[in-house]
């Protein structure tokens, strides 16, 4: 960037915000590095929706450790769904398939639901006999909630193709996130056809049982345009900047974006 040149506007993405931050927020996360009058503070899924999209009318349907939905309609009114955290019950994610697994288990030992290779699997992994071992792995303080969620990428690749308990929970985490991102497009009155569905983290991504549900109850209601995002989250939050200082965003700009983000994260490997 040229010496004479000057940032003028600033975007930062964060997790725990839904949509726009609040001047209190931003002046507390960003004062003390960005001249936060001039910044707009996001949430992180905001972010990866323009970097998606790149601020076209879509939807975008995230869905890894945690799940959340955004959808824009033409009038660029946003809608998000989800990611109320696990605690709330993000449907159909990384750590929602494990804890359904982890209920399997004990369904089976308490003999109120089939038998299953998800405790066999449990079981070897903590080294402990039954499922009532796990417990206090599950409850020490270190096993936090991304340790939580590997457990649904642990358990697809060793029985994912295999058990027909493991492989309905998959079913149904595509179902209920499909059914999710049906109920954002719905909300937003987003109306163009075929429908732009982006899809974006570890579960949509590599869980193909999941994939395979999710899009076939999507497709069930819609025409869809099926894509994976165009731009990283990172590279979303500098569109965000890009639109506030009124730049068009063409082609050739995000194509420029996406070599400098791809040198840069090569001189940071080296």
């Amino acid at each position: 960037m040229p010496f004479s040149n000057e940032f003028t506007h600033y975007a930062v993405s964060a997790a725990g915000i839904f949509n726009e931050a609040t001047s209190d927020q931003k002046e507390k996360l960003c004062g003390k590095i960005y001249p936060w009058k001039r910044t707009r503070l996001v949430g992180d899924s905001i972010a990866a929706f323009q970097g998606a999209t790149l601020g076209q009318p879509g939807v975008l349907a995230i869905c890894g450790t945690g799940t959340s939905i955004i959808a824009c309609n033409k009038e660029e009114k946003l809608t998000q769904l989800g990611g109320w955290g696990p605690l709330l019950d993000d449907v159909g994610s990384a750590y929602w398939i494990s804890l359904k697994c982890i209920r399997a288990s004990i369904s089976e030992f308490e003999q109120t639901g089939p038998k299953t290779a998800i405790t066999a699997a449990l079981c070897e992994w903590y080294e402990v006999k039954t499922v009532q071992g796990l417990i206090p792995v599950i409850y020490h303080p270190e096993f936090t909630r991304d340790k939580f969620a590997i457990l649904a990428a642990r358990l697809d690749k060793e029985i994912g193709t295999t058990d027909p308990v493991y492989q309905q929970i998959c079913r149904d985490a595509g179902e209920a996130v499909a059914n999710l991102t049906l109920q954002a497009v719905e909300k937003s009155g987003l109306d163009t056809s075929p429908l732009p569905l982006f899809f974006s983290g570890g579960v949509l991504q590599f869980n193909r049982e999941v994939m395979k549900s999710f899009e076939a109850t999507v497709r069930s209601e819609y025409k869809v345009m099926l894509s994976q995002p165009r731009l990283p989250t990172v590279l979303g939050a500098a569109m965000l900047a890009l639109r506030e200082a009124e730049v068009e965003i063409t082609d050739s700009l995000v194509s420029q974006l996406e070599t400098t983000y791809k040198n840069v994260n090569e001189l940071l490997s080296n």
